[in-house]
């Protein structure tokens, strides 16, 4: 292997030699130290390789012997740079575009995150940068080992990490610590009331009840206990579970202004395409930015070179003019849109409040110097039951 290197490095000659005693010729080449190898013979011919630099005394031999020499072909390093001598900026090109490879394959560009639904992604990300470990990052300015370290120990929710660094590519797992999935599950409620009201009906189906039908309740008051009491007189926690119907009422004033302005999309907009290398942008478009309000919408697209991401992106912005136009209202027009406005505030308020209907509302339209003011006051039945968790560890002193 080191020899055929070697023969690649120095450049090697494929040649023939036709002569009715190519004997002559071999003993002659044999007498001067010329070195062939890969020898083909036949009749009145044969052939074989040689260096280079012995070329010349090939063809002083073949005179004297008054042979035939026929070159096959070339082989080797110095030949390649002799047939590409004219593209010289290609080779330049590809020995860069090797070294920038390499270089660029020394970074982490894209780091996949696993984690639990009660871990936040960007805040586990954020955390990983302060030790060094973001997408961007060197490959040797941080240690996967004490990543995980620093991580587990910031957090006591993780259990266990993994992070694996495959080529420019990295993978962080996160287990969840069986301390907060059992805490979860030892979780017990009280239920209270969210909002004042007249309780109308009840579905109690865990827990103790503390209020009756047709009572006054208040926000934040308890309605059914998570402590039962047996008659042996022992206690037990229990997670409540009730519906608990009571008569509410809400108010909601909407306002129209009678006259404004609002930007409105235009027929004019633009490109502006440009290309980000390692963090310098190189604009590729002379396209100039829109005169008064405008929106711009971004589209990037990280470069691939043999399945590995690269810190090269291009970037199209594309922005769309607005132009400012105003409207006045009339009493008529106002009605209606303070209407359509109501029905989308009665749909999520009924949606909001659980198993919610309204049982009677009082509208008042008015109007000032500025707005159109629609007032409406509601009278609803509504689910009020609202869970409050019960402190375990308190709990359990005062059963004892």
């Amino acid at each position: 292997m080191v020899i055929k290197l070697l023969r690649w490095l120095l450049g090697w000659v494929e040649f023939e030699v036709k002569d009715t005693s190519p004997e002559r010729f071999l003993n002659m080449a044999y007498k001067n130290g010329i070195n062939m190898w890969n020898f083909k013979s036949g009749k009145e011919l044969f052939g074989a390789g040689v260096r280079k630099s012995d070329l010349k005394y090939l063809y002083r031999i073949a005179e004297r012997t008054m042979s035939e020499l026929y070159i096959i072909a070339y082989h080797g390093l110095p030949f390649l740079l002799k047939r590409y001598r004219g593209r010289c900026g290609l080779i330049i090109g590809l020995v860069l575009w090797g070294a920038a490879i390499h270089y660029l394959t020394g970074f982490v560009w894209n780091i996949r995150v696993d984690v639990p639904s009660y871990i936040n992604e960007y805040e586990l990300r954020q955390e990983m940068k302060k030790y060094g470990m973001y997408e961007g990052a060197r490959l040797d300015s941080f240690e996967e080992e004490y990543v995980k370290n620093a991580l587990f120990a910031s957090d006591n929710r993780i259990s266990w990490i993994t992070i694996n660094v495959i080529g420019t590519e990295a993978e962080v797992k996160v287990s969840p610590s069986m301390q907060t999935e059992q805490q979860e599950e030892m979780n017990v409620f009280n239920i209270k009331s969210r909002a004042d009201g007249t309780v109308t009906r009840m579905e109690v189906r865990n827990g103790t009840a503390q209020i009756k039908i047709g009572e006054g309740i208040k926000k934040g008051q308890m309605l059914v206990s998570g402590v039962v009491e047996y008659t042996d007189g022992s206690s037990d926690l229990v997670n409540s579970e009730a519906r608990i119907y009571a008569q509410t009422r809400r108010s909601i004033t909407l306002t129209i202004p009678k006259e404004y302005e609002f930007w409105k999309k235009s027929m004019e907009s633009t490109d502006k395409v440009s290309i980000n290398i390692m963090g310098v942008e190189l604009p590729m478009t002379l396209s100039g930015t829109l005169k008064e309000k405008y929106t711009m919408q971004l589209e990037r697209q990280q470069l691939i070179l043999l399945e590995k991401r690269v810190p090269i992106y291009f970037l199209r912005e594309h922005f769309e003019q607005y132009e400012k136009q105003k409207v006045v209202f009339k009493e008529k027009q106002a009605k209606k849109v303070l209407k359509n406005k109501l029905q989308l505030y009665e749909f999520f308020m009924l949606y909001s409040a659980e198993k919610a209907t309204i049982l009677n509302s009082q509208y008042q339209f008015s109007s000032d110097k500025r707005n159109y003011i629609l007032t409406v006051d509601y009278e609803i039945e509504e689910d009020v039951a609202e869970k409050s968790p019960i402190q375990v560890k308190e709990t359990f002193y005062r059963l004892k």
